[in-house]
């Protein structure tokens, strides 16, 4: 590899990383200041022009966006051919679409795990009187 400068660009890899191979401070070259941007902060918005519309789709967007529940990691154990049911019956869904499928709309097992759950929610079960899994299995007439 050359030490020499070519056409103007830089022609060794260690000239990029702003480490000196000797001990003499570089006295002509340039020092890039960079300022932290905040993940909020979205350099398109900033650079456009603002208008009433854009403020506004902004302020929903932000609203929709903060509406939105965080999902946690749950681990938990079940049987092997429940994990297998999940898989295969996210599976056929899947396949019930004819064209691409967005990444966020797709179904996997965990959406149906949150599924059960949103039954298990929506079922009459008075909770304070089930002490067991078989007690709730016999009142959803599993």
């Amino acid at each position: 590899m050359s030490n020499k400068k070519m056409g103007g660009k830089l022609s060794k890899l260690s000239q990029f990383s702003g480490i000196r191979q000797d001990s003499q401070p570089a006295e002509s070259e340039p020092v890039e200041v960079v300022e932290a941007v905040e993940p909020e902060a979205e350099p398109t918005k900033a650079l456009s022009a603002p208008n009433a519309q854009s403020s506004s789709k902004d302020k929903a967007k932000r609203k929709t966006d903060s509406d939105k529940e965080t999902q946690v990691t749950v681990n938990i154990k079940i049987l092997r051919r429940q994990k297998d049911w999940l898989s295969d019956t996210a599976q056929t869904i899947r396949d019930n679409n004819e064209g691409p499928v967005a990444p966020a709309d797709r179904v996997y097992p965990q959406h149906l795990i949150q599924v059960a759950i949103d039954l298990l929610k929506s079922n009459d079960v008075d909770w304070s009187k089930i002490r067991n899994v078989e007690e709730l299995r016999g009142h959803l007439k599993l």
